[in-house]
């Protein structure tokens, strides 16, 4: 059964085929009740070839649907909203998925007490298996978070973020740190003689049961990691050369320095 009646999404990029093509496995919503608008026609195919109403004019985007995802590039927003605010409406409920947009910055640029909420995700959600971070504006309503929350949990992992959290919890979203990670250890796979293609599929599905390990078990990760840990073993070996390596505290600096930079950007943009 559908959560809402109609979905809009103002963009058509990558983001928003994400997230459509996650809702659709998920079946939250139908195809014929998606409209998507865009300027490019090659963006626009994608959702017409899989049954979604496209057309080129946000204005019937916002005439058509009360809920909808602005999936638009930070640099175009300010002329989007002015385009879009003559038919905004308090009936609206919009879901920013630009990073560096702040609400104080959309709420500023949208007719009074509009019910805004920033939301971003990673790319997993297609599969139902991803992260989806939300921030309430000061006039979304409570019942308006639920929904939000009722939209994207079957595509994932739902949480409510302090918009001052946004920056590092979407540092901690990206999957570039864990494709690094598992890159390296299929390398280490392939050096010791088993083919790339059946290293990267060991690795992974390893990295993926040790995730659900983590989320459903009830233990502690230090437990876990100290049941596979035999006293002279193979793996505390392995372990050992991580630590001595830094792999802790090289991880640790990846989420900071990325979370900076992501600070970094935003206060050099306009938002």
């Amino acid at each position: 059964m559908s959560v809402v009646s109609s979905l809009g999404f103002i963009g058509a990029g990558q983001v928003a085929k994400v997230i459509a093509n996650g809702f659709l496995s998920a079946g939250i919503i139908k195809a014929n009740q998606i409209i998507v608008s865009a300027t490019s026609n090659t963006d626009l195919d994608h959702f017409r070839n899989i049954g979604c109403n496209a057309t080129d004019n946000n204005k019937l985007v916002m005439k058509e649907s009360k809920f909808v995802f602005l999936a638009i590039r930070a640099n175009v927003f300010h002329d989007v909203l002015k385009e879009i605010s003559p038919v905004v409406t308090r009936n609206h409920l919009l879901a920013s998925l630009a990073s560096g947009v702040t609400l104080s910055y959309l709420e500023n640029s949208l007719p009074d007490k509009t019910r805004i909420v920033r939301v971003m995700l990673n790319s997993a959600v297609q599969y139902r298996e991803g992260i989806i971070a939300v921030t309430r504006g000061r006039f979304a309503r409570p019942k308006d978070i639920t929904l939000v929350h009722k939209m994207m949990s079957p595509v994932g992992y739902c949480v409510d973020v302090n918009e001052n959290s946004m920056a590092m919890v979407t540092t901690l979203m990206t999957a570039g740190f864990m494709y690094v990670v598992i890159d390296a250890l299929a390398d280490g796979a392939v050096r010791a003689g088993l083919n790339r293609r059946e290293a990267v599929k060991l690795v992974a599905q390893t990295a993926a049961g040790a995730a659900k390990m983590v989320l459903h078990s009830g233990k502690h990760i230090g437990e876990l990691k100290d049941s596979l840990c035999v006293g002279g073993g193979s793996t505390i070996a392995g372990i050992n050369a991580l630590e001595e390596r830094g792999l802790r505290g090289a991880l640790m600096r990846a989420v900071h320095d990325a979370t900076e930079r992501a600070n970094e950007l935003r206060s050099n943009g306009t938002w």
